[in-house]
Order: C-alpha cells, then sequence, then structure tokens
C-alpha cells in the first residue's frame, strides 16, 4: 500500500472506499499489513521531519511524539 488522496477515491465511488478501508484495517489489525517507520521524533523536532520529507530520504514513515 502506498499514500494515495482519500478524498478523491472516496468520492469517486464511496461505497467500494468504504468496503476498502474496512478490509485494510482488518489487515492492520490482524497482523497482514504492517508500516515501516523511518523515524519516531519528538514533536519538537518537528521540522527536522518535514527536512527528511522534502529530502525524500526516508524509508517509511516518520511518526512525530508527543
Amino acid at each position: 500500500m502506498t499514500g494515495f488522496s482519500l478524498l478523491a477515491w472516496r468520492a469517486a465511488d464511496p461505497e467500494q472506499a468504504r468496503q476498502e478501508m474496512t478490509e485494510a484495517a482488518d489487515y492492520l489489525t490482524t497482523g497482514r499489513l504492517r508500516t515501516a517507520v523511518h523515524a519516531r521524533l519528538p514533536l519538537t523536532e518537528a521540522a527536522a521531519a518535514h527536512r527528511l520529507l522534502e529530502d525524500r530520504s526516508q524509508l517509511g514513515r516518520i511518526l512525530l511524539l508527543p
């Protein structure tokens, strides 16, 4: 699974979007879908997180922690 625009997808076919989101949520809760985490940064380092995104150097999600 990759990133995409939920708004356009949902607007195109709301019922199919609902079914597919339910399926994706099931995959996540049963462990069949895992995400890669590139970095966990404190919220105070939000600027560093933005730099990683802008550089496109991350190999997974960047999490900002409270």
